[in-house]
């Protein structure tokens, strides 16, 4: 008896150290929920791969780590395999290996906001009418770059859980979500004193986001693309994508917003492969 429990251990700790170990990024804190689809997407494209690369371990990187922060870890490669999710740019291709698939299909480029007061855009008529209020974004986000470059007045916060505050209280006009994200936070972050959430305005740019690990990492990064898009062509991805974010996309109502669309300028010259993959409301 004693042998066979020293070699069934034996046998666990073989097949642990035979697992790839894959990271990705934490919630920055309890209420974050913007993690839970990615982490979902990386674990079922490292499922799809599974016969072919063998099993894995998916963990998570520390808690509570900014979005810049997290990039200087991916770039660097400070956690085993580490992906996270990040805006496309010429600059991100540049700096870090890209897994070229969007793997929230393009969504989280339409945009509504949280505001402090319900009908603050209702008067809207022209995107000229939008300009004219102040938006917060968090800092190191592409979208900051983007509206900037559209003639936005845009400021920046380190603390996700503090732009409903600073929306809310009136300091900032606008905190613009993706359609995907909005009905999570708002049952999240209602409670917070003055927090609304605006009905009559739908904004757009190109916003893919892909999987970005440090440039060492070639093999894993195939791996994930090679996972995604398995999970593309047999309809799962697509199912766990209706699950975290069909709710939402629903609750927005976008048919009955006014709608605007900007540039995204970060996108020139980047292969346009990956707008087959994309999600077209």
């Amino acid at each position: 008896m004693k042998w066979l429990i020293i070699l069934s251990l034996s046998s666990f700790i073989a097949h642990a150290q035979a697992q790839t170990v894959f990271t990705t990024r934490a919630p920055e804190s309890r209420s974050d929920k913007r993690q839970e689809y990615v982490i979902k997407v990386l674990e079922l494209s490292l499922q799809k791969t599974a016969s072919e690369y063998g099993s894995y371990l998916l963990k998570l990187a520390p808690n509570g780590a900014t979005m810049k922060r997290s990039l200087i870890d991916a770039q660097r490669g400070v956690y085993e395999n580490f992906f996270i999710r990040n805006s496309v740019s010429q600059k991100s291709l540049s700096e870090m290996e890209a897994v070229p698939f969007p793997i929230d299909l393009g969504i989280v480029g339409y945009r509504v906001a949280f505001v402090s007061e319900k009908d603050l855009l209702k008067s809207v008529k022209s995107l000229e009418d939008l300009k004219k209020f102040k938006v917060i974004q968090g800092l190191g986000w592409l979208d900051t770059e983007i509206l900037k470059s559209n003639g936005f007045n845009v400021e920046t916060a380190s603390s996700y859980d503090g732009m409903f505050k600073i929306v809310a209280s009136g300091r900032s006009d606008l905190f613009l979500r993706g359609v995907n994200e909005l009905l999570a936070e708002w049952t999240t972050y209602q409670h917070v004193p003055g927090l609304a959430y605006d009905e009559h305005i739908l904004l757009y740019y190109p916003l893919p986001r892909f999987f970005f690990t440090t440039k060492q990492n070639k093999e894993a990064a195939k791996r994930v693309y090679k996972g995604l898009v398995l999970a593309y062509e047999d309809g799962s991805l697509q199912k766990l994508w209706q699950q975290y974010y069909g709710p939402s996309i629903n609750f927005v109502n976008l048919k009955s917003r006014r709608f605007f669309e900007i540039e995204n300028p970060f996108l020139q010259g980047i292969d346009n492969s990956y707008k087959k993959y994309l999600y077209r409301p």
